[in-house]
């Protein structure tokens, strides 16, 4: 079994923070600064890893597990249908078509007959969700399950205002009552804590959103290179991209502009950071995002991008990598996973990872992917006992290798899926009927897995070593700033649009620190602030 080593404390962050939440907010008779210190005293569920299944490449409560296939004999965790018997409702988005509607998909009856009540699920597009989900929080007409996005304002007060207190249910060892949601590291339920409680469970991904350069090593095999092949430093990237450019033929090495995988290169860490004076400072501010700019305007002018990489939308990116007009693109373990399944029918397509090569000597991080999908609340109006909608989350968060996970991943022998060996393979029709949203009720953490072909986890798992060398986390993971909550959107967009024109040479790189400046005048300096003093106040050492 490979043995996984990586650095004792993750830069910038995973030693640095203890149990305060990842989230908090105040009312008129609390400051941000007392409610981070009520957060503090909050006792996270006491982390115990799944062991009833052993990975052939063993992870930890970051690191991710990989396996080679799917066990002959899963195992049963829970002998008894969580549910009530009752119907339990449950709203989400949903990443890929509609599926068939309750009533008309088996998939789902199936899975309604393992939970013991039927589940009643209102779905939208990723793109109309956050929509639909304000409109349902504004009707006050919740379903009992709820999938909070984590990118909205006042995710605190929300939760406090709709959900359900579980810490009692699940703080330190209660949690034990459910051991796949004990499963989940303590990394996920911070990111549950608001106002000195814990609301709702996590969806996990953290490791599994780690971005890397995802290549097509069967392109890269007819062009003569080396399909594994990773590059030491940006001036090799480069090399190697303008070896897989065509222009008069319509192919270009690169999906997108790699603005992340440059902060990488050169060396600056992960979104903000604390100093040892107790100060934070955004990845904007750091001293090497200039060469950053310049290492993605190298790539832009050699023209190695796709001239169209700016205007685009994902899909169409998605499509260019696919459909072999690019050989690069930039996206997470969880893509790689997609465009694997998707593309299974293509003859020797096949996917690899390059994580930041050193730019200008910089050693290079991997920045570590945040820690959540979405927060599941359960409606504190809800008819169902917290004990049931814990029951049936933690059945929803069943790891990898146990019935429950066959059943909820990929349905029913002979239906959804059919044996490979010991592999589920999906049937069109489990393709069509698997995708109701239940992942966003509760999940185990990604594992690499792809059925009927070990080597894409064994691929998966060594670029995974590669980046778990030196790792940087987001030091503002389990802090509150009132200024980032209410406008981090509006303060950041006109940053991103002016690094986006220094990248193409639209603009002059020396014009970085003007923009910084009107940032940190419009509120990013204030943000700062907020953040040390909610650190102060966390009582982290």
């Amino acid at each position: 079994m490979v043995q996984m080593t990586r650095r004792a404390a993750l830069v910038g962050g995973l030693a640095a923070i203890t149990a305060s939440g990842s989230i908090s907010a105040c009312d008129s008779s609390s400051s941000p600064k007392d409610v981070q210190q009520a957060n503090s005293g909050v006792e996270l569920p006491t982390y115990t890893k799944y062991e009833g299944v052993a990975p052939d490449w063993a992870g930890d409560d970051v690191l991710l597990d990989g396996f080679k296939e799917y066990p002959a004999d899963p195992v049963v965790g829970v002998n008894e249908p969580p549910g009530d018997g009752t119907p339990i409702s449950f709203i989400t988005n949903i990443p890929g078509a509609i599926p068939p509607q309750r009533g008309s998909n088996p998939f789902w009856a199936a899975i309604e007959e393992k939970i013991g009540s039927e589940l009643h699920i209102e779905m939208a597009p990723n793109a109309d969700y956050q929509t639909k989900f304000q409109t349902k929080i504004a009707s006050g007409d919740l379903p009992d399950l709820i999938n909070i996005p984590t990118n909205i304002s006042d995710v605190p007060g929300l939760l406090e205002a709709t959900c359900m207190d579980i810490t009692e249910h699940v703080a330190g060892d209660a949690i034990s009552k459910y051991p796949y949601l004990a499963n989940l590291g303590p990394e996920y339920w911070k990111g549950c804590v608001a106002n000195g409680a814990i609301y709702g469970v996590p969806v996990p991904r953290l490791f599994s959103r780690n971005f890397s350069l995802l290549t097509r090593r069967d392109l890269f095999e007819k062009a003569g290179i080396d399909p594994d092949v990773q590059p030491e430093t940006w001036e090799e990237l480069v090399d190697l991209c303008a070896e897989l450019t065509d222009a008069k033929r319509g192919r270009w090495a690169l999906t997108t502009m790699p603005g992340n995988l440059a902060n990488m290169a050169a060396g600056v860490p992960n979104e903000w950071q604390r100093a040892e004076d107790g100060t934070f400072t955004h990845f904007i501010e750091h001293e090497n995002i200039a060469a950053s700019l310049e290492a993605q305007l190298q790539l832009w002018e050699a023209g190695v991008v796709n001239p169209d990489a700016y205007t685009a939308n994902s899909s169409t990116k998605k499509e260019w990598f696919t459909g072999g007009t690019a050989a690069i693109d930039f996206d997470s373990f969880v893509a790689w996973t997609q465009y694997e399944s998707a593309s299974a029918s293509v003859e020797d397509f096949s996917v690899g990872g390059i994580i930041a090569p050193s730019y200008q000597g910089a050693e290079p991080f991997t920045w570590l992917g945040g820690a959540l999908n979405n927060i599941t609340g359960f409606n504190a109006a809800s008819g169902h006992s917290v004990e049931t909608l814990l029951a049936v989350a933690n059945w929803f968060a069943a790891p990898f290798g146990t019935a429950e996970y066959l059943e909820k991943k990929y349905g029913t022998e002979g239906e959804q899926y059919k044996l490979d060996g010991t592999d589920p393979i999906p049937t069109d029709r489990g393709v069509r009927e698997t995708g109701i949203g239940l992942q966003y009720i509760c999940d185990s953490p990604m594992a690499y897995y792809f059925p009927g072909d070990p080597g894409v986890p064994e691929r998966q798992y060594a670029v995974q070593e590669r980046m778990s060398q030196n790792l940087s986390q987001n030091a503002a993971y389990g802090l509150y700033s009132e200024t980032l909550d209410q406008k981090g959107g509006d303060l950041t967009s006109p940053v991103w649009d002016a690094m986006s024109q220094m990248a193409q040479g639209k603009r002059p790189i020396s014009e970085l620190p003007e923009v910084v400046k009107t940032w940190r005048d419009a509120g990013g300096a204030k943000a700062a602030e907020e953040l040390a003093e909610a650190y102060e106040a966390s009582g982290i050492e």
